[in-house]
C-alpha cells in the first residue's frame, strides 16, 4: 500500500472522529447550560411554592383580621378588651375620616401597650401615611413613594405601604413599616361609618406562626442526591429562618432567588445549591455519554479503514499480478512477432526477384501481413513503455541527430498503411541541424501521434507533418483534416486508458498512445498540446533539444 493511501485513511478516521468530538465537546458544554437552566427552573418553582404558602397565611391572617375589625361599638373599653383576648394583636387603633385618631386618645388615659403604640406608630399616624393608603384608589400591592432599601429602611421611619385587598383598593389592606426589630405589619379596614380600623399585629406571633407553616427540611426526598438550603431574608439581608442540611459559606451567593408576595414584598427567599456536586454529577454523566458515542464511532471509522485497506490491498496485489501478466505476455510476443516480421522481410526480398506480374497477390498480402506486424509491435512496445512509466523504470538516452531524419524515418514506416487509407501525408521539414535527443522516445511520440492520425481522421484524407527550430527547443506539429476533438475531450485525452468512443466495432487502441507521448515529451523538458483548430485536429510537440557539438546556429 502507498503512503498516499495510507494518508487518506487515515484522514478518513481521523478527520470524521475530529468532527464528532468537538460536535460532542459542545454538546456538552451546552448540556451543562441546559442542566443549570432546568435545574435553576426547578429550584425557582420550590420557591414558588414556598411563596405560596406565605401567601395563603397572609389570607387566612387577612380574613380573620376582617372578623376582627368587624367591630359594632366603638367603645374603648371594648376595643381594650380584644386586644387582650386576642394574642396576634399587638394594638387595635381607629381613625378618623380625615385620619385624626380617635382610639388610643391622645388626650386620654392610656394603659403602658398604647403609650407604646403610640410612640412607635407616632410617625405614620401624625403625618397621615396610613389614611391616604387607605384612600388611594390603586389596587396593586403597593402606591405611591417606592420601595425603601434594607439600607434606607430607618427606624420610626414609615416605608412603603404595601396593599393586599380581597375586594377594593379602598376597603382593606396591609400597611408596612420599619421600627425596632424591623417589619412590622398593620391591617387595616375602612367600616362603612368612614371609619379606619386599624389592628397592629405582634411581630413575634405573626412570626412564629409564619415559620411554622415553612417546611422543616429542604425538599426532602425531591432532590436527594443535591445538597441544598432554603433562607428566608429580612429587607436587611439578615436570616429570618433558614432550614436544609447545605451549610453555604458567608461569600456564597444563592443559586436562584425571589421575592415574597405582599405584604411582605421586601422580604426574600433564596435557595443555595451545593454548585460544586451538581456540576460533577452533571459533567461526568454528560462526558461518558460523550466519550461513548466517540468509542462507538472511533471503532466503526477503525472497522472501515481495516475493511478499506484489506480491499485496497487485494486489489493492489491483483492489479500488480495483472500488470506483470500483460509484461510478460508482450515480452512473450515479441519474440515471435519479430521473427514474423524478420521473414515477412525476407519474403518480400526474394519476391523481388520474380516476375511482378505473377506475384502482385502475394505482395499485397504480404504487405498486410507487415503493416499489421508493425502495428501489433508498436501496441506491444505502448504497453511496456507504459508499464515502465508506472514503475519509474524509463529512463532518456540523448545521442546527436536530426530530427528530421528520425521524423522521415516514421513517416516511411507508415506510407503503406497511409496510401492504402488514401491519405496523403506532407512533410515540411526544418529541423536538420543536428541536437541532442533520445530518437527512440521520439520515434514513439511519433507513431502515437500518427497513429491516432490513421485511426481516427482517415475521412480527412491529409496529414501534414511540419518541424522548426529555434534555439534549444524543436516544434513538431502534426495536423489533420478528420472530425477532430471537442473542447471537452482535449484534456481527457492524455488520461490513461481514455478514448473518445467505446465502440467495439471502431479504430482499435488501449487509450494509453497520448498519455505515453506527452510523458516523454516531458522528460524532454517539453509537451505535447492539442491546439485550437478549426478543422481536424493539430498536436503540436516542443521539445528542449540543445544543439549538438559542432551543429549549425
Amino acid at each position: 500500500m502507498t503512503k498516499k493511501l495510507v494518508l487518506v485513511l487515515l484522514l478518513l478516521v481521523c478527520l470524521p472522529l475530529a468532527l464528532v468530538a468537538w460536535a460532542g465537546v459542545w454538546l456538552a458544554r451546552h448540556e451543562q447550560e441546559l442542566v443549570h437552566q432546568r435545574f435553576r427552573e426547578l429550584l425557582t418553582g420550590k420557591l414558588e411554592d414556598t411563596d405560596q404558602i406565605v401567601a395563603r397565611f397572609f389570607e387566612r391572617s387577612q380574613r380573620e383580621c376582617l372578623q376582627l375589625t368587624a367591630l359594632e361599638t366603638l367603645d374603648p373599653s371594648r376595643l381594650r378588651d380584644i386586644v387582650r383576648s386576642e394574642p396576634r394583636v399587638a394594638q387595635l387603633f381607629i381613625l378618623e375620616s380625615d385620619g385624626r385618631l380617635l382610639h388610643p386618645p391622645l388626650d386620654g388615659p392610656l394603659n403602658k401597650a398604647e403609650q407604646d403604640f403610640l410612640q412607635r406608630s407616632g410617625p405614620f399616624l401624625l403625618d397621615k401615611d396610613l389614611i391616604r393608603a387607605a384612600s388611594s384608589p390603586s389596587d396593586s400591592s403597593t402606591s405611591g413613594d417606592g420601595s425603601p432599601t434594607a439600607g434606607e429602611a430607618k427606624q420610626g421611619q414609615p416605608s412603603l405601604r404595601e396593599q393586599v385587598s380581597s375586594h377594593s383598593a379602598s376597603s382593606h389592606g396591609w400597611y408596612v413599616w420599619y421600627w425596632g426589630r424591623g417589619l412590622n405589619l398593620v391591617f387595616w379596614r375602612r367600616a362603612e361609618s368612614g371609619h379606619v380600623v386599624g389592628i397592629e399585629l405582634d411581630r413575634s406571633r405573626w412570626m412564629a406562626d409564619l415559620i411554622a407553616e415553612l417546611p422543616a427540611t429542604a425538599v426532602a426526598g425531591e432532590v436527594p442526591r443535591w445538597q441544598s438550603r432554603i433562607r428566608l431574608v429580612d429587607s436587611n439581608a439578615k436570616p429570618v429562618y433558614e432550614w436544609g442540611e447545605f451549610e453555604p459559606r458567608s461569600d456564597t451567593l444563592p443559586f436562584v432567588e425571589m421575592p415574597l408576595s405582599a405584604p411582605l414584598t421586601s422580604w426574600r427567599l433564596q435557595y443555595f445549591v451545593a454548585d460544586e456536586k451538581l456540576i460533577s454529577i452533571s459533567k461526568s454523566s454528560t462526558y461518558f455519554n460523550v466519550f461513548s458515542g466517540l468509542s462507538a464511532v472511533a471503532i466503526c471509522l477503525a472497522g472501515l479503514a481495516v475493511y478499506f485497506y484489506r480491499e485496497s490491498s487485494r486489489e493492489l496485489r491483483e492489479a500488480a499480478t495483472r500488470v506483470n501478466f500483460v509484461n510478460q505476455v508482450s515480452h512473450e510476443l515479441r519474440t515471435p512477432l519479430t521473427n514474423i516480421r524478420l521473414y515477412a522481410d525476407l519474403l518480400e526480398t526474394d519476391l523481388g526477384a520474380i516476375d511482378p506480374i505473377e506475384i502482385r497477390k502475394p505482395r499485397e498480402r504480404l504487405g498486410v501481413i507487415i503493416a499489421e506486424s508493425q502495428r501489433l509491435s508498436r501496441l506491444i512496445g505502448n504497453v511496456l513503455t507504459f508499464a515502465r512509466q508506472q514503475r519509474g523504470q524509463v529512463s532518456l538516452i540523448r545521442k546527436s541527430g536530426q530530427m528530421d531524419a528520425v521524423v522521415g524515418a516514421v513517416i516511411r514506416q507508415f506510407e503503406p498503411t497511409m496510401t492504402q487509407k488514401g491519405i496523403e501525408v506532407r512533410f515540411h521539414g526544418g529541423a536538420s541541424d543536428p541536437v541532442q535527443f533520445d530518437a527512440d522516445a521520439l520515434e514513439q511520440i511519433l507513431v502515437n501521434l500518427f497513429s491516432n492520425v490513421e485511426k481516427y481522421a482517415a475521412t480527412g484524407k491529409l496529414m501534414e507533418v511540419s518541424t522548426r527550430q529555434a534555439g534549444d527547443r524543436t516544434t513538431i506539429d502534426i495536423a489533420d483534416q478528420g472530425p477532430g476533438i471537442t473542447v471537452a475531450q482535449r484534456e481527457k485525452v492524455f488520461q490513461p486508458f481514455y478514448r473518445a468512443s467505446d465502440c467495439l466495432e471502431g479504430a482499435a487502441g488501449a487509450g494509453i498512445g497520448l498519455s505515453i507521448a506527452r510523458n516523454l515529451a516531458r522528460m524532454h523538458g517539453g509537451d505535447v498540446d492539442l491546439l485550437d483548430t478549426d478543422v481536424g485536429a493539430t498536436f503540436r510537440v516542443d521539445l528542449l533539444t540543445p544543439k549538438a557539438d559542432g551543429g549549425s546556429q
